[in-house]
């Protein structure tokens, strides 16, 4: 079996924390030769570090970083991947919103690629307008960079000596969309697995503001800078999907 680092940036998470903290160490452990859970409080105001070090003290596997100021959810995870000591790295948000169970579910098919790429297929769970922004947000990511992807902005499995050569420029929301699509142009061959989620239990999601759309567009203006033009050189072999789930 591998081993996992698994992610968890946490910003005013206070009530979501807890549990998504918990399924990942039930539900990860049984697959797992190495397990360890990296939380990063990223500056909250509530009580979110708090519960952060709880876990921490009565898990040896959790370990808490205290962000001073806020790296936002891509600055957390290139800051996760440096400090990761498993096999495969992956992020799972600590607002309780990922089934773990399905994640689980779709490691086994690390066999066939060193990148799972995950959708989300049961949709009507979130609010008509993030389902509709999603789809455009893929639209536009596989029109700008002839790719075929199904979503690219979720959990998605890397291998850690992979993903540590893959240069991730931007700390917003499109950190994920930025590692895929430089991978898969650098040759990298992936398989899509399809996943349910979860309503939030608490709380509203951080990812749709206007102030993050403008940070999310700036960046995939700059990743088609480089991977189509100032780099092409070593973005020039598009990887395969071996399998869509």
């Amino acid at each position: 079996m591998p081993s996992f680092t698994v992610i968890v940036p946490a910003l005013n998470e206070e009530q979501n924390l807890r549990p998504a903290v918990e399924a990942i160490l039930e539900q990860a452990s049984p697959v797992a030769t190495f397990l360890e859970v990296l939380v990063f409080d990223d500056a909250s105001t509530d009580r979110t570090g708090a519960v952060a070090d709880e876990l921490a003290r009565r898990d040896s596997r959790v370990r808490v970083v205290h962000n001073p100021r806020r790296l936002n959810i891509g600055g957390i995870y290139k800051a996760g991947v440096l400090a990761a000591r498993g096999d495969y790295v992956f992020l799972v948000p600590g607002d309780n919103e990922m089934r773990v169970d399905e994640i689980v579910r779709g490691l086994k098919y690390l066999d066939q690629a060193d990148l799972v790429v995950f959708y989300v297929t049961n949709v009507g769970v979130r609010p008509w307008w993030r389902r509709r922004v999603s789809r455009l947000y893929a639209a536009g990511v596989n029109l700008v960079f002839g790719t075929r992807f199904s979503y690219t902005n979720g959990t998605n499995v890397f291998k850690t000596d992979v993903i540590r050569t893959i240069p991730i420029r931007t700390d917003g929301f499109s950190y994920q969309t930025e590692a895929v699509v430089k991978a898969v142009w650098s040759g990298l061959d992936f398989v899509q697995v399809g996943i349910e989620i979860k309503a939030r239990e608490s709380g509203v999601s951080k990812a749709l503001t206007w102030k993050n759309l403008k940070i999310v567009l700036g960046a995939l203006s700059r990743l088609w800078w480089e991977v189509r033009v100032k780099e092409r050189r070593r973005y020039r072999r598009q990887g395969r999907m071996l399998a869509r789930y």
